[in-house]
């Protein structure tokens, strides 16, 4: 009788378990739909005439696949040296940004120095500090450097940013003092200690950090549309501006420009989604 009551409980649990994972199925299936919406109706009136975009009801999937949009950007609206234009920044300022950042964080995490506290919490502080703030002192100093129109004028501002400093400060605290010593006592010199000790123990770190800064150099709009005049030197986010027109906006190649733009992106975090995860993950409880 135990027996039979046991094995009654049990299939009770399993017929609980097995409609609870059924429920979370479904609700993680609308929700991924949900989600994935956006990106279907992007990439579907990329390829649609401007005529079809507002049409009621709404036109899914277009009769006829216009990939003359996308001609267009390239051919005639110079897109594919905007698009090198938004790699080379991106690529460019991560690579530096990722440099100063270690070489700040491994600072701030395992040397005493007068001061290195308040520091810290300034540096910390100018989190606080809106962008936007920033932008008329910044562009004074720019112009004078002859930075308008040019990359470096976008670079230079992000070269050393706090949260990327704060982000490897986190993963240098973690690093044994007893290997840094015995390195030096091996006659290791500081940046010697720091190129083949530290660069090495900080691969996550990198990985995840470089991610962060690649897509938010790579969609930056808002400092780029103030320094950067011209179509040559301008980076997806001002050209995608700048198609727009208060008469006539040409809404199908906005959106085969916004597809040229998100597919690189897209790429990129489901290649190194799992050390981006790792990165994250593990920054925070080393930290």
């Amino acid at each position: 009788m135990e027996k039979a009551l046991k094995v009654q409980r049990v299939k009770h649990h399993e017929g609980k378990r097995g409609l609870l994972s059924v429920t979370t199925f479904i609700i993680m299936t609308v929700v991924s739909l949900a989600t994935m919406f956006p990106l279907f109706w992007l990439f579907s009136s990329s390829l649609k005439d401007i005529s079809e975009i507002f049409v009621n009801p709404p036109m899914w999937v277009p009769k006829v696949f216009h990939w003359e949009n996308f001609t267009e950007l390239f051919v005639n609206r110079k897109f594919g040296i905007i698009t090198w234009n938004s790699f080379l920044l991106a690529t460019t300022s991560t690579v530096i940004a990722l440099i100063f950042c270690s070489l700040a964080g491994f600072a701030f995490a395992k040397y005493h120095f007068k001061g290195k506290n308040f520091l810290f919490i300034m540096v910390l502080a100018s989190l606080m500090i809106p962008h936007e703030a920033t932008m008329v002192p910044l562009f004074s100093i720019y112009k004078g450097m002859n930075l308008i129109d040019n990359i470096w004028g976008v670079i230079l501002p992000d070269l050393a940013n706090a949260f990327g400093i704060f982000f490897m400060r986190q993963y240098c605290t973690a690093l044994p003092e007893e290997m840094l010593e015995a390195a030096r006592i091996d006659g290791c010199s500081e940046f010697k200690l720091f190129r083949r000790i530290v660069l090495p123990n900080l691969k996550s770190g990198f990985a995840g950090l470089g991610i962060i800064l690649f897509v938010k150099q790579w969609n930056n709009f808002l400092w780029p549309s103030v320094i950067l005049r011209s179509q040559e030197n301008m980076t997806l986010s001002v050209a995608l501006k700048a198609l727009e027109d208060s008469n006539n906006t040409p809404y199908h190649l906005i959106m085969a420009g916004s597809v040229i733009s998100v597919v690189p992106l897209l790429i990129i975090v489901l290649i190194f989604q799992k050390q981006l995860i790792a990165g994250m993950i593990e920054g925070a409880v080393k930290g």
